[in-house]
């Protein structure tokens, strides 16, 4: 059999390019390895009834993609939210800072800082917004950019260059006046790798503030696999065949070009026209397509991608809602438990040096509070991660050695505690993922990182994953990667799925893939 294209990997960027590339009226073929397509979006319910999200959770940012719109997202998903979108809190001994729906209502709370928020808000819809959708799109795209340059003027443009090059904490100190504005903003960094007190830590937390702000934190009623199963909805709809239970082990090159990938089963799949792969660059390189048929530069590149610290994640199952002490925390989506930013910086560069760290930065899922269906009656369950070095040099507080998943585990029950005075007697169960955990569940989550590599400023844009090459297309002819590790990087948005398959189109249309593989041989 011969096809078109086929996609390796069905995750949520491998299931929106091949949904791309069918709608231009291509055969596609989409092989997955796991008995079930999503990637690290999917959900299992447990015996007691309590259903975990077990990789992605909330989807602001899916909002603000084009994708959303394109795929019928909101149609195909039943969402639900709460009134409290996100909290922070830092302190025990003080309220928590929390987000309103509106931003009118968020300001309402933030005392002498109500005008800064709402400056923020006002500043994001007019410039943020569409300066970051030329962000995701194909690097350096006029259209977008011609977008952003009409509604600003060059002095304004080098001001927000300068702005988004900050660290968040100094820029939340600029801003804000209060402990609890500069929290309520600077906590969503916790999502990437970036130190607060470094360059580049700006515009993850500004673009999942304000994508918390505008949208809420909205989560699929019935659990993420709801997602995961709309995606794949709307790939067969456009005429994709999604095969799962289907493992790639090789893409077959010959004359410098994909002509078809092989399949562990024995089976074998032509291409006339690309191979895209929501695959780990280093095993899409050394595994499926083989380095003898890369470019020893492109090959040198690529070994300079950087991998963030991973995930540590934590399902605890509750008897009753949690205890908080500031019970406006009770309605909320997503809580942030830091410290202020001194304590924050020092957590992530603890991270950074493989260290488990004392205070680990938590970010604290409640989605029964907006979907019931996900516990049983009367029930609640908190869906908690941060981040932790995949092998640990150490240990912070110089308390675990050998075994220490377990007691980092009750260090973050702790942790919570202080926030939730008597949450341990209202334990049922926990069920913990430590980042090797994550990998072996989807070998794409390299050391348990979800976002595909760094969110550093050297691993984004025109230098990810592979410096002074497209974001997408091998030195192969007709061989694309579309996973998180391409560019804009790591989030269930589907934006490098859909920049791939549009390149992909372009360069069939400019005859490119044969071009790129007659400079490959020579």
């Amino acid at each position: 059999m011969t096809v078109d294209a086929v996609a390796i990997g069905a995750g949520p960027n491998g299931l929106v390019a091949a949904t791309v590339l069918a709608r231009a009226g291509w055969s596609v073929e989409l092989l997955e390895r796991r008995p079930i397509a999503g990637g690290a979006i999917g959900s299992g319910r447990t015996a007691a009834g309590y259903l975990h999200d077990w990789g992605s959770a909330f989807y602001g940012v899916l909002h603000t993609s084009p994708v959303f719109a394109e795929l019928g997202l909101a149609r195909r998903v039943r969402w639900a939210r709460t009134e409290v979108p996100v909290a922070a809190v830092w302190d025990p001994r003080r309220p928590a800072a929390v987000m309103r729906r509106t931003p009118t209502g968020t300001a309402e709370g933030l005392g002498v800082d109500a005008a800064a928020w709402l400056d923020t808000v006002a500043w994001w819809h007019r410039l943020g917004g569409p300066l970051f959708e030329a962000m995701m799109g194909p690097v350096g795209a006029p259209r977008p950019l011609a977008r952003v340059v009409a509604r600003s003027t060059p002095r304004e443009l080098v001001a927000t260059a300068r702005q988004l090059l900050e660290p968040v904490e100094e820029w939340v100190r600029l801003r804000y006046g209060t402990t609890a504005a500069r929290m309520l903003f600077a906590a969503h960094a916790t999502h990437a790798d970036v130190g607060v007190d470094a360059a580049g830590s700006m515009p993850p937390a500004m673009l999942l503030a304000m994508a918390a702000q505008q949208h809420g934190m909205p989560v699929p009623v019935g659990g993420a696999q709801n997602l995961a199963a709309a995606l794949t909805e709307a790939a067969v709809e456009a005429g994709v065949v999604v095969r799962t239970g289907v493992e790639v082990t090789g893409i077959d090159v010959r004359g410098g070009r994909a002509v078809g990938v092989r399949c562990r089963d024995g089976g074998w799949v032509g291409v006339r026209r690309a191979v895209v792969a929501d695959v780990a660059p280093a095993r899409l390189a050394r595994d499926l397509v083989g380095e003898q048929h890369l470019a020893g530069a492109w090959l040198d590149q690529l070994r300079r991608h950087r991998y963030a610290g991973g995930y540590f994640r934590l399902d605890v199952d509750l008897s009753a809602p949690a205890p908080w002490a500031d019970e406006r925390l009770r309605e909320a989506m997503v809580v942030h438990v830091t410290g202020d930013l001194d304590a924050l910086a020092v957590s992530q560069a603890q991270v950074r040096r493989r260290l488990l760290p004392a205070e680990p930065q938590l970010i604290v899922g409640q989605q029964d509070r907006a979907d019931p269906s996900r516990v049983p009656p009367g029930a609640a369950s908190l869906w908690v991660e941060c981040h932790c070095p995949a092998t640990p040099a150490g240990d912070a507080a110089g308390e675990l050695a050998e075994g220490w998943q377990a007691g980092f585990a009750d260090r973050i029950l702790g942790r919570l505690e202080t926030q939730a005075p008597g949450l341990r007697d209202l334990v049922v169960d926990t069920t913990v993922a430590a980042p090797l955990d994550l990998e072996r569940r989807d070998p794409n989550l390299v050391g348990g990182d979800v976002a595909g590599g760094s969110a550093a400023l050297d691993q984004m844009l025109v230098f990810r994953p592979v410096a002074g090459w497209s974001s997408y297309a091998l030195p192969v002819g007709g061989v694309y990667m579309c996973g998180a590790a391409s560019h804009p990087g790591g989030g269930v948005h589907g934006m490098a799925g859909r920049n791939a398959a549009r390149t992909v189109l372009r360069d069939a249309r400019l005859g490119l893939p044969w071009m790129r593989a007659r400079t490959a041989r020579a």
